[in-house]
């Protein structure tokens, strides 16, 4: 899947690589990271900061994580760290199914939904495994879509129309 993310074009122009850590069986983010950090681009991964609340913050090396909540690796939260993400960065997003209208089911805590609907123009991409794909997700008026799902048998250009065209 990291192979397929770095020869897009997201990946290309993007400054800054807003990623979650992986965890337990999520589709692995630690080679992003280090080929992120590798390439000279700036990596932040996420610290949660209380009830639906998460914030960037950028990481020099992928030792700076440890456990945090739910036990997930993240970094310290030190103030002045914090990355807010502009037009052509890339937010690499987890999930436990998504459809090809970009339609994300998460992990229930909306995390990632309350934080991008701060910054609707960057860049939304999901990595996933193909059983993650699912016919049809049912999206909730809050949900944040992604613009493109990288799975181990290739690339989907999620369309925000899909089930109008079918």
């Amino acid at each position: 899947m990291a192979g397929l993310l770095f020869s897009c074009p997201a990946w290309e122009t993007a400054e800054t690589v807003f990623c979650y850590v992986s965890f337990r069986d999520e589709a692995d983010t630690f080679r992003i990271l280090r080929e992120a950090l590798k390439r000279g681009k700036k990596a932040a991964v996420p610290h949660v900061e209380g009830k639906h609340r998460m914030e960037f913050y950028y990481i020099h090396s992928i030792d700076e994580l440890s456990p945090g909540y739910m036990g997930i690796p993240e970094p310290s939260g030190a103030a002045d760290r914090k990355a807010v993400p502009a037009k052509n960065d890339l937010v690499v997003m987890p999930g436990a199914a998504f459809d090809l209208s970009g339609a994300r089911l998460g992990y229930g805590a909306g995390f990632y939904d309350s934080y991008l609907s701060k910054y609707p123009d960057c860049r939304k991409l999901a990595l996933a495994y193909s059983v993650q794909i699912e016919e049809q997700i049912p999206p909730e008026p809050h949900d944040i879509p992604v613009e493109m799902i990288i799975t181990e048998k290739g690339m989907i250009r999620c369309s925000q129309d899909f089930r109008e065209i079918r």
